[in-house]
């Protein structure tokens, strides 16, 4: 009786008619343009603080280079503009906001032929390990030393502090809490790369570097931690607790704990193929490349807090892309697309165009937003102030583009 009841109920829900929705299609809306920014080869970065947009990286003029961080509002409008002098020449690489919407830029730079004063609150002198090389941003040989300004939101300089490397060094990641500040970046020797991680404390007291690698990884992120410790993102060939490469390099996430050892290694990698992480949220949303022979596309994946993949999607793409969210979860990429893709409605570029794709925590595609001057992602940030801002390569200037949430 028992069987032919559960047959019954299978018939009747067979004979049933359901129909099954199709995913929605998502029409591609245009970004509000800002503002050409600029030389794209004086452009690093940009980070959002109360109602300007911070936008930072170095001035070259012949043989000298001088670091600066200016302000613009949502229409453009330049509000402030600083340069950062500590050495004979500078350059800012990476940039963050506090809580309060004060300004954290670091970068390297040259020792001076005589010796700088240094302010109450500068860092002594201590003598680590360096960064390494990209190809995109080659470390110069004399940017031996790493500084870090504090900057408040109209445009003060409060403070710096500065740490001497016997190697070359680019800083390729900044992050901080209430407890700290966390440095990512690289450096060389020789033919040979590792990356560095440095902590420190809010008024500049710095721990030894951490070496990364020995001679093929490149660190470009860091997050901190609720407990103390760190997680860095980049990508090695080389092996990390008994883990060996399993592509032609892997992308590598690495959790540094709080007394600063390797605690953890997730390795992620395709056959035949270089992958990378290049962005990551502090919701752990990372960003990164997948090259296979001529074949480029961004992988995005959304991780859990034990670093586990919760779901992921990858995108043909030119390679970079920069990730950025919202208060309210929704998870923003923002790369140079150069294919259609499922379910966005019309979007099939002739050539590679700006795109900006936001998700809900689930993974599901709820918007699309183009850019389509960009060929180049550059960086992509998120307040609640200004919304979305991102900035990419178009021609020979960086360009300035922003979604307002609703």
């Amino acid at each position: 009786m028992k069987k032919f009841l559960t047959t019954l109920l299978i018939l009747t829900f067979l004979a049933t008619p359901y129909s099954f929705a199709a995913p929605k299609k998502i029409i591609t809306t245009p970004l509000k343009f800002v503002i050409d920014a600029g030389d794209k080869n004086q452009f690093s970065g940009l980070v959002l603080s109360q109602k300007n947009i911070l936008l930072f990286g170095s001035i070259s003029e012949s043989s000298t280079s001088s670091a600066y961080v200016r302000a613009i509002d949502k229409t453009g409008i330049e509000q402030w503009k600083l340069l950062l002098e500590v050495g004979a020449q500078e350059i800012a690489t990476a940039g963050t906001v506090d809580s309060a919407g004060t300004i954290w830029i670091a970068g390297s730079f040259s020792k001076p032929l005589i010796d700088v004063v240094e302010t109450a609150t500068s860092l002594p002198t201590i003598n680590p390990d360096a960064v390494i090389n990209e190809e995109s941003q080659p470390i110069r040989a004399d940017m031996s030393s790493v500084a870090v300004w504090k900057i408040s939101p109209q445009g003060e300089l409060l403070t710096s502090f500065n740490i001497d490397l016997d190697q070359p060094a680019l800083v390729t990641a900044i992050a901080i809490d209430k407890n700290g500040v966390s440095l990512a970046g690289n450096s060389n020797v020789g033919k040979g790369g590792f990356g560095i991680l440095l902590n420190c404390s809010l008024t500049g007291v710095c721990n030894k570097p951490l070496n990364i690698g020995v001679t093929d990884t490149f660190l470009e992120g860091v997050l901190r931690s609720k407990e103390g410790g760190v997680i860095l993102i980049g990508n090695s060939t080389e092996t990390f607790l008994a883990k060996k490469v399993q592509g032609v390099r892997d992308g590598i996430i690495v959790t540094v704990s709080k007394s600063g050892k390797i605690s953890k290694v997730v390795r992620s990698s395709a056959a035949k193929a270089s992958r990378n992480w290049g962005s990551a949220t502090a919701t752990l949303f990372f960003g990164g490349e997948v090259i296979t022979g001529k074949k480029i596309e961004s992988s995005v994946t959304a991780f859990s807090n034990t670093l586990i993949p919760s779901w992921t999607y990858r995108f043909a793409t030119t390679g970079p892309i920069f990730n950025s969210n919202d208060a309210t979860k929704t998870l923003y990429s923002f790369f140079a697309s150069t294919s259609a893709i499922t379910n966005i409605s019309g979007w099939n570029p002739k050539r590679a165009s700006g795109l900006v794709l936001a998700f809900d925590s689930k993974g599901a595609v709820i918007g699309s937003y183009s850019a389509a001057t960009v060929t180049q992602p550059r960086a992509a940030a998120y307040s609640k102030e200004l919304g979305l801002v991102v900035a990419g390569v178009s021609g020979d200037t960086v360009s300035i583009f922003n979604l307002i949430s609703r």
